[in-house]
């Protein structure tokens, strides 16, 4: 077994500077002269040491971080030459930096390996590339097939300040410029930078926002730099921020740069231990742990004798309670009060100490919003959220009512108005609101369009949000007693297409209260129909039914299978092809996409313990939901086959195999680097649909098969 391992990239590293001691260089010179993924990991290492020796100053001793760290306990603030860089030579790091950068870099696979041939052949430049904040950038573009030929282009940029807080619904501050043909095949167009800019992420689309390079989906970034040509720890900080929920591989490298270029600072280092942390056997996080408290006393005692400004505090503070320090953590908590009394920091902790008593957390929230400049969104959130714990009906109403003009996305505006909805001396007012976002919801806003949505994603979006607007509110209409308002709103929402079981299972019980059972009746065989609503519920509400013949049952049930299948068929894509792809087992070995699928519909799941671990759960239902039949749920992983994977699978009781993409090349072509979702394949191997709800993907799986079952 320790021949099939994968050596990890710190044994590679040394494998290839000839560190390893005898018996683990045998074992890995094994390993590699047999994986082809090892080997080419080999040969971009020695790639990499040879263009190390190409550059103009020496490499960093493998001691440079002690050292570092020592000069910074020792009083001493820079790591860079003392003497100021040429003015504006900012087109390279400077040598030190660059060399530090590298060594700090080579480490992580994601850096090296992740294709770009998602991508496609467009191509997008800043000039200058490390820009200050405040400067001009020229921006080239130079297209796919996909948007060329246009006489002009949009560049939609989001645009983050240092301390702009994680990104909800949107990435930053809309802004938007006009790119102009080169004639030389390009486009061209200047990107004024604020004087607070951090970090950008964009996408190129045509004028009419119908068609979005979005880069496969990973967006196109620019970060501000230092007149050093270093970037700026605010620009790294953002850029993690972002690409934590759009490309993972990318935000670990973020925190690479952080750690590696700001040592003296603690951020890098505790967002490090928590990214590492959760992939790591008990023995090795434990390894890591005191890594880290080694660090953090090196940082705690340099910074005793210094003054750290606000956010290096913060950032000791945040270290501190991913070690579970409480004393550090107190010491920092006490000192951040003192720079910041009302710092997001000091309010997520007092808010979390008083997670037990939601009636006091809601009571130093409401001390907070009474309090001049403090009303923000954060407040708003956590007032209204512990007054829904509290379950304190007078203030679920006056933080909703607060709320509404904060919130900055659909989903917290939808439950404000709900909250309303659910009080009768605030209904009118409730209803308003979600009448008004859904009539909002058909309004054209570039300002609010995702980067990577077109216009017809945002109707589709739309369209599904109303949807769920509509039996939301009906589901809060039947609960206060307004039976035929709420058939209405769900009425309302089968108007507007796709399959909705929640929709059936509340006009079911509005209309039995109606007394309409023939109407109770039709919903009752949809819910009969859908292959993933539990048949536990199907057969309480059989037994609330009158007595139908067998031929009446059957009729109303081969019915609602063709409305399942009409209403889902609908809602697939023309079919399009997979890219190939080869994926490793547990074992090390090579399988492509094409052997694994097998001609079965597929349920293709992406999925990392880091971004979904909460999933498990919905992972073993949809397995065993597809399990007997000739549907499959293929799960991919950008993990590699661990020891820790394999011990996080058994203590989940989660038998399902996983199949590796540790380069990410599938991901990659497929772009999948947004929120989660899942792919529906056909038994031809080709895409059906995209959706966001597991269950749903089994759905659109099961309804593949009566579709082929009709067909045949």
């Amino acid at each position: 077994m320790s021949r099939l391992r994968h050596p990890s990239w710190r044994e590679l590293n040394r494998l290839a500077d000839d560190e390893l001691d005898n018996g683990p260089r045998r074992m890995a010179l094994e390993h590699v002269a047999g994986c082809p993924r090892c080997a080419r990991r080999m040969s971009f290492l020695a790639s990499l040491r040879e263009a190390g020796r190409e550059m103009r100053h020496p490499s960093p001793p493998k001691d440079l971080l002690d050292d570092i760290l020592r000069s910074r306990n020792e009083g001493g603030r820079v790591i860079l030459p003392a003497s100021p860089p040429p003015a504006r030579s900012r087109l390279k790091l400077p040598a030190a930096a660059a060399g530090i950068a590298l060594a700090g870099l080579a480490g992580l696979a994601t850096i090296l390996l992740v294709s770009e041939a998602g991508a496609g052949a467009s191509e997008l430049w800043f000039d200058p590339p490390d820009p200050v904040p405040g400067e001009q950038v020229r921006v080239t573009y130079r297209p796919s097939n996909l948007l060329a030929d246009e006489s002009s282009l949009r560049l939609r940029v989001r645009l983050r300040a240092p301390d702009s807080e994680p990104p909800h619904g949107t990435l930053g501050t809309h802004h938007d410029i006009v790119l102009m043909p080169d004639g030389d095949g390009g486009y061209t167009g200047t990107l004024q930078l604020p004087r607070d800019f951090a970090f950008a992420s964009s996408v190129v689309e045509d004028m009419d926002g119908d068609r979005v390079d979005d880069r496969a989906g990973r967006l196109w970034s620019l970060r501000a730099h230092m007149v050093d040509g270093l970037p700026s720890l605010g620009a790294l900080r953002q850029e993690f921020l972002v690409l934590q929920s759009i490309d993972w591989p990318a935000a670990g490298r973020a925190i690479a740069e952080m750690y590696t270029l700001y040592p003296d600072h603690a951020e890098g280092w505790s967002l490090q231990l928590a990214h590492d942390d959760v992939t790591a056997l008990p023995d090795e996080a434990a390894a890591d742990l005191a890594k880290h408290r080694e660090i953090f006393r090196k940082l705690h005692t340099q910074l005793l004798r210094a003054r750290p400004d606000v956010d290096e505090t913060a950032g000791m503070g945040r270290y501190a309670a991913a070690l579970g320090d409480e004393d550090a953590l107190q010491y920092w908590s006490e000192r951040l009060k003192t720079q910041d009394p009302y710092h997001r920091l000091i309010v997520s902790w007092r808010v979390a100490a008083l997670a037990a008593d939601p009636e006091r957390a809601e009571s130093y929230l409401e001390s907070l919003w009474s309090a001049e400049g403090l009303r923000t969104e954060m407040v708003y959130r956590r007032g209204f959220q512990f007054a829904n714990r509290a379950r304190d009906a007078e203030a679920v109403r006056r933080w909703a009512l607060r709320g509404l003009p904060l919130a900055d996305d659909h989903i917290w505006t939808r439950n404000a108005a709900l909250a309303l909805v659910a009080y009768s001396e605030t209904r009118a007012r409730g209803l308003a609101e979600i009448h008004r976002l859904l009539a909002h919801l058909d309004e054209e806003s570039i300002v609010e369009r995702p980067l990577h949505s077109s216009r017809e994603d945002v109707r589709l979006d739309s369209r599904r949000l109303g949807r769920d607007l509509h039996v939301l509110l009906g589901e809060e209409l039947l609960a206060v007693g307004e039976v035929r308002a709420a058939i209405a709103e769900l009425d309302a929402a089968e108007g507007l297409g796709g399959w909705n079981p929640k929709l059936y299972r509340v006009r079911f019980e509005a209309r039995l209260l109606e007394g309409d059972t023939l109407a109770a009746l039709a919903d009752f065989h949809r819910l009969d129909a859908d292959p993933v609503y539990s048949r536990q519920s199907v057969d309480s509400l059989y037994r609330r039914i009158p007595a139908r013949s067998p031929g009446e049952l059957a009729a109303g049930r081969a019915k609602a299978d063709r409305e399942l299948a009409e209403r889902l068929l609908a809602e697939q894509s023309i079919p399009r092809p997979l890219p190939e792809a080869e994926l490793l087992t547990a074992t090390g070995a090579s399988r492509s996409l094409d052997e694994l699928l097998a001609r079965r519909p597929t349920v293709l799941v992406f999925w990392d313990r880091r971004v979904f671990e909460s999933d498990v759960e919905d992972l073993k239902r949809a397995g065993d939901l597809l399990s007997g039949g000739s549907g499959q749920l293929l799960w991919v992983t950008s993990e590699p086959s661990s020891r820790s994977l394999l011990a996080f699978k058994r203590a989940s009781n989660l038998e399902l195999p996983s199949y590796h993409d540790p380069d990410s090349n599938l991901a990659t072509a497929l772009g999948e680097w947004r929120l989660r979702a899942y792919y529906v394949i056909d038994r031809a191997g080709s895409i059906r649909a995209r959706v966001h709800s597991l269950m749903e993907a089994v759905r659109h799986v099961e309804v593949l098969e009566l579709e082929s079952r009709d067909t045949a």
